[in-house]
């Protein structure tokens, strides 16, 4: 069982530049969880203004983004990130990683923050806590990130990536289909992400 210091939260939080992101893979720029976390909460914000303007979707923009900056908490509160292929090695073991996941998540909140702001973080903190739709834009995001991220160091001539870019380009499709906003994003943004800075700096002709 978990247990964290009274207080503490935030201070597990911001070890999240500590933990290194595809530990087992080399790359060329290490990357961070907070870093990632970031970024997620970035793309997940976009993503879902999209989808509430142009999609009449009724969730909140301002709630997926800062769910997604919180969405690696249970890594930062001392699961760390475990390797893709070993937390999906099996059902049983990835049920038993999701247990410990939300244990963490419990603890980092009822422990580690004050009781008058329980009530106000578990509902960003904890992942059970999120609405379907908010946990399907924020993994959207979150592979997105990845996707990107995977990109890149194909791009600079690291092939250790090529796999995941592959794996990552089909869930960011599947994404696509199930949401049309996560389309749009991809349609009207994502393509500059992958732009140099000579590419980004020239003017539309």
């Amino acid at each position: 069982m978990f247990h964290h210091k009274k207080g503490s939260f935030t201070a597990w939080m911001l070890r999240l530049r500590k933990i290194i992101r595809w530990p087992l893979m080399t790359s060329r720029e290490a990357e961070t969880c907070s870093q990632h976390s970031f970024e997620v909460s970035l793309i997940s914000h976009q993503i879902a203004l999209i989808g509430q303007i142009k999609f009449n979707r009724q969730y909140d923009p301002s709630i997926i983004a800062i769910s997604a900056l919180y969405h690696e908490a249970a890594e930062s509160g001392g699961v760390g990130d475990l390797p893709s292929p070993l937390k999906y090695y099996n059902p049983e073991f990835t049920a038993q990683v999701k247990k410990i996941e939300s244990e963490v998540e419990h603890s980092m909140v009822y422990e580690g923050l004050p009781e008058y702001l329980h009530q106000a973080m578990a509902p960003y903190v904890i992942q059970s806590n999120l609405a379907q739709d908010v946990k399907a834009i924020i993994k959207a995001a979150d592979d997105l990130a990845a996707y990107h991220y995977s990109l890149a160091e194909l791009n600079g001539g690291n092939r250790e990536f090529s796999d995941a870019a592959k794996l990552l380009e089909a869930r960011v499709e599947m994404h696509c289909k199930n949401w049309p906003e996560v389309q749009e994003f991809v349609d009207s943004q994502f393509p500059a992400c992958m732009q140099t800075l000579d590419q980004l700096s020239r003017p539309d002709s």
